[in-house]
Parts: C-alpha cells; sequence; structure tokens
C-alpha cells in the first residue's frame, strides 16, 4: 500500500480518463466522484471501478462524449437522460436545478435514464446534505442477483442511500446494496481463494456455494431472505421510474452489444422548511452515540484527513494506463 493525497487521486483520474477519450467536464466529474468514494473508504467503486469505463469505451458501451438533457414534468419532478454517459456526469449537470427546485418547492424528485454505472451512491446524498437537504437515492444495475426463490439473474446489487444533514457540516450517510455483499467483494475472495459464507450466493446449478468464483458464474442472493429481495425490488420500481432498463434488460458494465440504460432516482427534502428537524435530528443521534454506545457512523462532509491508502499496484496499473492508453486487466 502507499499513501496519496486526495489532489493526487483527482489528478490521476483526470489523466486516465482524458485518455480514454472522455471529455473534459466529464472527466472532472468523474474525478470529483472517484475521490471522494477513496476518502470515505468506498474503495470498490472508486478507482478499482475506472477499469470498467476504459473497456466500455473501447467496447463503443459507453458514451464519452454525451449530451445530457434535462427536462420537467412538473415543477417538482425532474427527468435527465444521461445518453449512455457515466451517471455521475449527467447528475453534476442537474444537480443545481434539482436544489434550486428544493429550495423553491420543498421536495422534488430527480429521476435519470440512459446511465452508465453510477460509482458510489452515497456520493449523490453527500452533495446533497452539503446544500442542507434530506435525500434518498435509488440505482439499479445489470442483473447478477436472484430473487423470489429465482436460480436465474434478475436483479442488480440495486443500492439504495440516504443522507440526512447534521450540525458542524456532518451528515449521517448509509449507502448499501441490496445483495449480501457486493459483487467486487467475491472478486477479491477469488483471487484470494478463501470462502464465502454459503448465504451470499448460488453456483450456476442453482445451488448454494462457499466458492467465490463458483458464485460469480452464478448469481447473489440478497441479504435477509425475502426481506432483502422486497428491498432489491423496491430499488428497481424507483431507479425505473423515469424511463431507465430494468437490471434484467441492462447490459454487463464492458461486454455485450448493447449499452447499459440503467436508471436512478433521487428524492431531495429541503429540512429548513421544517423548523426544528436539524436540532431534533442532531440530538436523537447524540443519545444513540453517546448515551447507548450505538456505533452509528457519522460522515464529516469535508474530511479533515485528505490522504488516502491506495494497493500500489493499482497505482502503477492507473498511471500506466495514463502514459500508454492500455488496460492491462481488470
Amino acid at each position: 500500500m502507499q499513501q496519496v493525497k486526495a489532489d493526487e487521486i483527482w489528478d490521476l483520474v483526470c489523466r486516465t480518463t482524458r485518455r480514454a477519450g472522455f471529455t473534459e467536464a466529464v472527466c472532472q466529474a468523474l474525478a470529483d466522484a472517484t475521490t471522494e468514494a477513496e476518502l470515505h473508504g468506498k474503495s470498490s467503486v472508486g478507482l478499482e471501478h475506472l477499469f470498467y469505463y476504459f473497456q466500455a469505451v473501447t467496447n463503443r458501451l459507453i458514451t464519452p462524449t454525451p449530451r445530457v438533457k434535462l427536462t420537467s414534468v412538473t415543477d417538482s419532478m425532474l427527468v435527465v437522460d444521461a445518453d449512455h454517459g457515466p451517471m455521475q456526469y449527467a447528475y453534476r449537470q442537474a444537480e443545481d436545478s434539482l436544489v434550486a427546485d428544493v429550495k423553491a418547492h420543498g421536495l422534488v424528485m430527480l429521476m435519470m435514464k440512459n446511465a452508465f454505472a453510477g460509482g458510489e451512491l452515497g456520493y449523490y446524498a453527500r452533495r446533497l446534505a452539503r446544500h442542507g437537504l434530506v435525500s434518498l437515492a435509488f440505482a439499479n444495475s445489470p442483473a447478477v442477483m436472484s430473487v423470489g426463490g429465482s436460480y436465474d439473474r434478475l436483479l442488480g446489487t440495486n443500492p439504495l442511500s440516504y443522507g440526512v444533514p447534521m450540525a458542524d457540516s456532518r451528515a449521517l450517510i448509509i449507502d448499501q446494496a441490496s445483495s449480501s455483499t457486493a459483487r467486487v467483494n467475491f472478486q477479491k475472495y477469488a483471487i484470494r481463494r478463501e470462502p464465502i459464507p454459503d448465504s451470499w450466493a448460488l453456483d450456476r446449478h442453482g445451488q448454494p456455494t462457499t466458492d467465490a468464483g463458483a458464485a460469480l458464474e452464478g448469481t447473489l442472493l440478497p441479504f435477509g431472505g425475502y426481506k432483502g429481495g422486497n428491498i432489491a425490488l423496491l430499488v428497481e420500481f424507483m431507479a425505473m421510474l423515469g424511463g431507465g432498463d430494468s437490471s434484467y434488460e441492462a447490459a454487463p458494465y464492458y461486454a455485450g452489444e448493447r449499452r447499459q440504460g440503467i436508471g436512478a432516482t433521487i428524492i431531495a427534502v429541503d429540512t429548513e422548511k421544517l423548523p426544528g428537524y436539524r436540532q431534533r435530528i442532531d440530538s436523537l443521534i447524540h443519545q444513540f452515540r453517546y448515551d447507548h454506545g450505538s456505533k452509528i457512523r457519522v460522515t464529516e462532509l469535508e474530511p479533515s484527513d485528505r490522504m488516502v491508502e491506495v494497493r500500489q499496484s493499482l497505482w502503477s496499473q492507473l498511471q500506466h494506463y495514463a502514459e500508454k492508453g492500455e488496460v492491462k486487466e481488470i
């Protein structure tokens, strides 16, 4: 492992995505999101995630020069068409309108469609928390998970996230998958040849497995059995509101003959229109954490520590791509 500064991460992401052919504005949006993911301990959707974008460009499964289109359905409902570019960029093109509408109307829903890979969903919650907004976000993804007892891949890992702003530039930010664990963790277990819990996945024959490699060839399982499956379905339905493809229809990250077209929905609420709300939340979280010893984690929206540990091989690999434009592995 090696220590790198946040601005070094940002610069490297810009150089690699520029090399891949993305426009400068897209590069900067991806750099912002990736750097934040690393700073907040979400490395699986940070630097490691970039290789999906590089390969997708090579296979023409992502638009590196997207023309994002924002339309209003009502005063409190927005739809943004990502033009098969990165979801992070599409969101940034809509954020100013979203925030302005929330401040005007109190509650607004932003729906995205035709997007590629949303990265870390907590990124959107943190950005909205900085504006003092409570938010709830849903996104689907290419199918890798079973639901309702099926042996087939029907849903993505279908993450959901929410953010509740607090005092002193802090917020409660929750970001979790509907699967028992993120798919990237299976890849890590497979590389280390370590067993996984038998409740995480089925092999390609529909049998529970502790082999991570067999799980990757099979299907993941939702957390908590049918209850997790119900949440995964809720995420699917919400993510599709604006016209996004279902997980079942969405193409894989970097293979196949069609583009992903996934969707996301973000609901934002202006708590300034609810007098005393933030103070009550601060008091409640303080009681949970300090009076009852709860391990609820409160996020610093602007972390003071701007250093991150990164695998040296990963850093070298990205440096190589920035210079040569070649992907050695995924």
